[in-house]
């Protein structure tokens, strides 16, 4: 059966319709791809912007955490070091500093050991520390303090002051906090410079005093452990 004859525009408007069904869709998936990749980068950019989010915070309070505190300032860790110095060795006193009354310094005496071999040289040591906190003029002189030694019965022996040469005075400043110190060797003997005679074995006991203010007293032993006072 011979097919109808179509005419030349029935054929163009065929081509045109399936033109445009075409074209619609490839219209249509292309929207679609272009809706698909648009979803799929604004939840990665959300996810990506969270995640940065949360590395950061902690790394911000971390910093915050790990901030060193402000070191000292030179002149507060010097500050111990001056007090410590003003401690140990108390100023010279001026005229304008008033002296020390009785009862206003606090005297002790001390010896690194308290049995001596015959023969040896006891070292004592005095210390005055102010009572007051208003500061003081005090006398640590050789001739002003003075270690006094006396037998076991209470008969003197010996006293620092009366071996002093020259006027060996040696005023210093006293305060709270402070104190002055004098040094004092014996030779043993119950005179100076070798004078008198040489103490016996036995127990003596020492004291200083620096006018109406006295030290308790501390015992050592000349001789064997033991031996009985002189």
């Amino acid at each position: 059966m011979p097919r109808p004859k179509v005419s030349a525009a029935t054929y163009w408007r065929r081509r045109v319709v399936v033109l445009g069904v075409g074209a619609g869709v490839l219209t249509t998936l292309s929207w679609a791809v272009n809706g698909l990749l648009a979803t799929g980068s604004t939840t990665g950019h959300s996810a990506a912007g969270h995640t940065t989010a949360e590395q950061h915070a902690p790394a911000s309070h971390h910093g915050h955490r790990a901030a060193p505190a402000p070191s000292p300032t030179p002149a507060a860790s010097h500050a111990p070091a001056r007090h410590r110095h003003r401690d140990s060795r108390p100023a010279h006193a001026s005229g304008s500093t008033p002296a020390c009354a009785p009862g206003d310094v606090t005297l002790t005496v001390s010896s690194p050991q308290y049995w001596y071999q015959v023969g040896k040289t006891p070292q004592f040591t005095v210390r005055a520390a102010a009572t007051e906190s208003q500061p003081c003029r005090f006398d640590m002189g050789a001739r002003a303090v003075a270690v006094v030694i006396d037998s076991s019965g209470g008969r003197l022996v010996w006293n620092s002051a009366d071996c002093a040469a020259g006027a060996a005075s040696d005023p210093v400043v006293l305060a709270s906090g402070t104190h002055g110190t004098l040094r004092v060797s014996w030779d043993g003997g119950t005179g100076c410079g070798g004078a008198g005679s040489q103490a016996r074995s036995g127990e003596y006991r020492v004291s200083a005093a620096a006018g109406a203010d006295h030290s308790k007293s501390v015992n050592i032993v000349l001789g064997a452990v033991g031996v009985s006072g002189p």
